[in-house]
């Protein structure tokens, strides 16, 4: 056939071109709730409902047993608070154990706790982040201790460390992560070569 063209998608030259071409691309519902909340979430048990409620992707609704963890996550609000102060990862492990399950919520604390420093993981993220490592699409791992491993020991330096480099704002950086892994979901099926 001797198809001569291809696809390039816009903005790898540099982080500030991918954040301008794929942030406004983002849509998630209820969007508001997260301006409206994350600034005072460890001070108010409405603000910190609301913003599991936007991390759900479900407007207000959000199910008996979620709303039961969140509710149990609000117990601990004064070690979140504590965390916040002075952060210690063996804290964070021996009161929430987010290696053991419901991992992606249990890092929604840490983002809620402090969002410049830790990112919003989840599987959309999870595969921007390793097309841009390995050029390949994968899905995050089933396993909650190996999503914790990815997000403590890869994740969250790598993201911290290309986002002060570049000078962009973290959630502008998050949500061309997520519209970028959508877009990767849709073609991880299809026959198509990646090359660098």
């Amino acid at each position: 056939m001797g198809n001569p063209y291809n696809i390039k998608i816009q903005g790898f030259e540099n982080l500030s071109d991918f954040v301008s071409n794929w942030s406004p691309l983002y849509t998630y519902p209820s969007e508001d709730k997260y301006n409206i909340h994350i600034s005072n979430v460890l001070d108010s048990k409405e603000s910190f409902i609301e913003l599991f409620k936007w991390k759900n992707g479900t407007g207000d609704v959000i199910y008996e047993k979620k709303m039961k963890g969140v509710l149990e996550h609000w117990d601990k609000v004064e070690v979140l608070k504590e965390l916040k102060r002075e952060f210690s990862w063996e804290l964070f492990e021996k009161e929430f154990e987010p290696q053991k399950s419901s991992t992606v919520w249990k890092l929604f604390l840490l983002h809620i706790m402090n969002p410049d420093e830790f990112p919003i993981f989840d599987q959309h993220v999870f595969r921007s982040y390793n097309f841009f490592k390995n050029g390949i699409i994968e899905e995050i791992p089933n396993s909650s201790k190996s999503k914790y491993v990815i997000y403590k020991t890869e994740y969250k330096d790598w993201f911290n460390n290309i986002q002060k480099e570049n000078n962009v704002l973290p959630k502008k950086m998050d949500e061309s992560f997520f519209s970028f892994g959508q877009m990767l979901k849709g073609l991880k099926n299809y026959p198509i070569q990646i090359s660098k």
